[in-house]
């Protein structure tokens, strides 16, 4: 049998192929000459093959001036897809308004900015947009309505809204939605965590109806009342030093105090889960329309 580690021809054979390998590969020799083809990264992209996309166009020397909106609209869109929201919207913001894809990338943009709370920066992202398109109009201002909804600011809520077109079906619904969203959130009665407490240190249990957890609040007010019953039974006829008197009054007090630390801990999950899915709910109602206008 032939050893092939001593049989030289194929050796050296090796060697310069693994040479040639390296000095096509590595960065530093290549220069990322590698030509781009742009037809193929929309074809991953459209595919769903983003990460591949992505690599392309890390790996690629696309970058012109010639096809600097495709790349960044590409670029945006695939971080975009990946959920990769802050480097997507620096990406689709630097599309230009002479480019096929200027509306659709500010547009995602300014979502990507509601998403992460930038708010600001959606605000003068969609305040910038211009166009005669009653539609696109419609779908703005109802974007422009939706942030101003999340930011508490009822009037220019109102506004915005009233200028929206709600007969175009890519908005209808999720305006009807955001209607009743509206209406909700200023009819809710914000419940204090302070006053929660402050009941449940009067009356054990008080601060759990106040939050509307009346099966809770019996609970806890027969619980406390039964052991301060018991407590004040055992000091009646064994005195404050007994080891019965002192085992419930320790068990009284930090069943008290765990009452009052509940009813405020109560409150104040309520009110942030509350808070949550409304600002999920705004979200989740602005983005239809976009996906409905431009990702078809």
């Amino acid at each position: 049998m032939i050893d092939l580690k001593n049989f030289a021809p194929l050796r050296l054979c090796g060697n310069i192929t693994l040479i040639l390998l390296l000095f096509f590969t590595t960065p530093s020799f290549s220069q990322n000459t590698t030509l781009c083809d742009l037809k193929f990264v929309f074809h991953l992209v459209n595919a769903g093959d983003i990460e591949e996309a992505i690599y392309l166009l890390d790996s690629t020397n696309c970058y012109s001036d010639s096809s600097s909106d495709s790349l960044n609209y590409l670029r945006g869109w695939s971080l975009y897809s990946l959920k990769r929201l802050v480097p997507s919207s620096e990406s689709l913001i630097k599309v230009k308004p002479g480019s096929d894809f200027y509306l659709k990338s500010h547009f995602f943009a300014a979502y990507n900015y509601t998403y992460t709370a930038n708010l600001s920066e959606a605000l003068e992202t969609l305040s910038k947009m211009e166009f005669n398109s009653e539609k696109l109009n419609s779908v703005k201002n109802f974007e422009l309505s939706g942030i101003y909804l999340l930011m508490g600011q009822k009037e220019k809520f109102e506004d915005y809204f009233s200028r929206t077109n709600r007969s175009y079906y890519e908005i209808t619904e999720s305006a009807d939605n955001l209607q009743k969203i509206s209406a909700d959130l200023y009819k809710h009665k914000i419940k204090s965590p302070v006053v929660a407490g402050l009941l449940s240190s009067i009356i054990p249990g008080s601060g759990k109806f106040y939050a509307g957890k009346r099966g809770e609040a019996i609970s806890a007010f027969l619980a406390n009342a039964g052991l301060g019953l018991v407590t004040w039974e055992n000091y009646r006829e064994s005195g404050f030093k007994s080891f019965r008197t002192l085992a419930f009054g320790s068990a009284f007090v930090f069943s008290y105090a765990a009452n009052i630390y509940g009813s405020v801990l109560t409150v104040n999950m309520m009110e942030t889960e509350y808070k949550e899915n409304v600002k999920n709910s705004i979200l989740f109602n602005l983005h239809i329309p976009l996906r409905n206008s431009f990702d078809k």
